[in-house]
């Protein structure tokens, strides 16, 4: 994964749809720590540049990857390759259900890791086969660029024939809602409605995908203004509770401690709900009152890539949680719970030889 696919321009002061809601900081984040090491199973290994997790109420599991681009794409140049897939786990069966999908990446020396940009999420479409979402990193201009098997990135689309749903891309494009350096990026989507409400986090924005294929924004999730900093919020992850209530994960940049999750109740304005946290780049909510949260990396300082972090918030307290991990999760990117409570992430989530794991504290 790229940083610079997150960057954003800070956005320009008073931009209409701005969440307006005050910081409310819900309890010190990290209150309290389980103490035994949690144990990480792995359930599928290899994956091209797995991301985001689907979990299904008969246990199955989807895993979106991104796929490695064009392979043999000459070193600094950026291909486009039909690499990505979903991938479903479900009892004894493990393997792709839905090949050919797009992806781009920039060729790289022999043996170092392949960063794709491909599919970012995949449910289930009710008429067969796969809703997904595409991330890119850029605009339809640079889409263009890439040529005709680009069509489908950044884009919310269904994989029984190609129809592009919604064009996040050309929403930012055309829109810029945040005033900012026009960059999408796609992240994920929740159902909503009648449609889709999908992250945007190289717009700073959530973004409605209407039936009819149409796009409006939902809301500019606003910049993290400290004394100390200003950053652009690069919202990631966002899931919808029984109630209708969303929960959007906020990355606030890259600086540790400042990552937010925001809380939009059905008829309310958005609030904060916890603060503290640090490159979140995805959620997932349980049945029991509980919101977990994926952290990408503890820190980008330089050395060795911090590890990887789940903090799980209770939604009536606020209580922040760590679930104690350790250095076991390396670049973790998607999250996901399953009916009966399992915790599942896909991690080593940067190249060719991710892996699916159930997390088990």
């Amino acid at each position: 994964m790229s940083r610079r696919s997150w960057r954003k321009a800070v956005a320009a002061a008073g931009t209409a749809g701005i969440l307006a809601a005050p910081l409310l900081a819900a309890g010190p984040a990290h209150a309290a720590t389980e103490t035994e090491t949690a144990t990480l199973e792995v359930l599928a290994s290899g994956l091209d540049n797995p991301r985001g997790i689907t979990t299904l109420w008969d246990g199955t599991i989807l895993v979106a990857e991104s796929g490695a681009g064009l392979p043999g794409c000459p070193e600094g140049e950026t291909c486009v390759g039909n690499t990505g897939a979903v991938y479903k786990v479900k009892g004894d069966f493990k393997g792709r259900v839905a090949t050919g999908l797009a992806s781009t990446a920039t060729g790289v020396a022999p043996g170092a890791p392949v960063s794709a940009s491909g599919p970012e999420q995949a449910v289930p479409d009710y008429s067969g086969g796969y809703v997904v979402l595409s991330n890119l990193g850029g605009t339809t201009a640079s889409r263009a660029a890439l040529g005709p098997d680009a069509g489908t990135l950044g884009t919310l689309f269904r994989t029984r024939d190609g129809k592009v749903l919604a064009d996040l891309t050309d929403h930012e494009t055309r829109l810029n809602p945040d005033g900012g350096e026009v960059h999408a990026n796609p992240w994920r989507f929740t159902r909503s409605g009648s449609g889709y409400l999908v992250t945007d986090a190289g717009a700073n924005t959530v973004v409605r995908a209407h039936r009819d294929g149409t796009t409006s924004t939902e809301y500019v999730v606003p910049t993290n203004a400290t004394p100390q900093r200003v950053a652009e919020s690069v919202p990631t992850g966002i899931v919808t509770g029984h109630d209708g209530t969303v929960y959007v994960a906020d990355m606030s940049g890259t600086v540790a401690g400042s990552a937010r999750i925001w809380k939009k109740a059905p008829g309310e304005q958005p609030e904060v709900l916890v603060t503290g946290l640090t490159n979140l780049v995805d959620l997932a909510l349980d049945c029991s009152g509980n919101l977990y949260a994926l952290s990408f990396t503890q820190g980008f300082q330089a050395g060795p890539p911090k590890p990887g972090l789940i903090s799980k918030i209770d939604l009536e307290t606020k209580q922040v949680t760590d679930i104690p991990t350790g250095d076991q999760l390396q670049q973790p990117t998607g999250l996901a719970v399953g009916p009966r409570g399992q915790l599942y992430v896909t991690n080593k989530s940067n190249g060719t030889d991710g892996e699916l794991v159930r997390v088990r504290y």
